[in-house]
């Protein structure tokens, strides 16, 4: 009895894992996918994320997981956050990224977004996809 319950453990621990790691492609009749990440480049200790972390944390993190090419915008954001109507404003980052619209993609951005949080102790990244159709 103790074993069969262990296994069942185990393979509810696994499921689990593998169906976060994969999440379901957005627009399954959509083959082409444009996603675009922002992240903000003002630390939450009041620095900020050198021109050189962030060309490591690219050469390192993300490029890696879209070698086939990707555009990377600098950018001026603002939003609400803290108090109420208070509007924080700061530098960030625009990745953009053309992609096949799979499950394993899906798990590069998140993996991309944990690691930026882990590396940078940032949560200010969020992520847009949209459908996209390649014109030559």
């Amino acid at each position: 009895m103790i074993v069969r319950t262990l296994v069942a453990a185990a393979l509810a621990a696994l499921l689990a894992v593998s169906a976060a790691a994969a999440q379901d492609a957005p627009w399954p009749d959509t083959p082409t996918l444009q996603t675009q990440m922002f992240f903000g480049m003002h630390g939450p200790d009041g620095n900020g994320v050198s021109e050189q972390e962030w060309g490591a944390f690219v050469q390192d993190v993300i490029s890696p997981r879209f070698p086939d090419g990707l555009t990377i915008i600098a950018a001026y954001g603002q939003g609400s956050s803290g108090p109420p109507g208070g509007i924080v404003a700061e530098n960030s980052k625009l990745l953009i990224v053309v992609h096949e619209n799979t499950p394993e993609a899906q798990a590069k951005f998140v993996e991309i977004e944990a690691a930026y949080k882990d590396t940078f102790g940032r949560k200010g990244v969020f992520r847009v996809d949209f459908p996209a159709r390649i014109a030559n």
